[in-house]
């Protein structure tokens, strides 16, 4: 069995990997600053035998909470991991407040849409529109 915690700062990497791993795709330094240290979203990781292995970012702004980027590492897959990390965002989020909570998933993720309904969420109907409103800046490392 796994344990949820808060995401330590310098786990970035670790979570990253995971996400793009799992087909999020990739965090910016300042993506992740914001919801690593921000006022109203925290990663939540799942942790077995010291490897992260799951992964969820929680969010509320004091009006809506989110739960989104959930992600289980593919050797642990079908062990209740992403079912214990969307367990543990809805407690954090009812404690801080939210009374209802939203999940972001991609229209193509089929297992994201599953793992959505065995969690007793309901399609509301509504289109999630987005705009890049800054430029994103790419950064090479050496």
């Amino acid at each position: 069995m796994s344990h949820v915690r808060p995401a330590h700062h310098d786990e970035k990497q670790q979570v990253a990997r995971l996400w793009s791993d799992s087909g999020l795709g990739a965090i910016a330094d300042d993506e992740w600053e914001a919801i690593s240290t921000g006022p109203c979203a925290r990663i939540y990781v799942a942790e077995n035998e010291g490897s992260i292995v799951g992964a969820a970012v929680t969010a509320f702004d004091g009006w809506r909470a989110y739960i989104y980027h959930v992600a289980v590492a593919q050797d642990h897959r079908g062990e209740g991991i992403a079912q214990q990390l969307m367990s543990e965002g809805e407690r954090i989020l009812r404690a801080r407040g939210a009374n209802r909570v939203y999940l972001l998933v991609n229209e193509n993720n089929t297992a994201g849409i599953a793992l959505s309904a065995s969690m007793g969420y309901e399609p509301e109907g509504d289109l999630a529109f987005v705009k890049e409103v800054a430029p994103v800046l790419v950064v090479a490392r050496s």
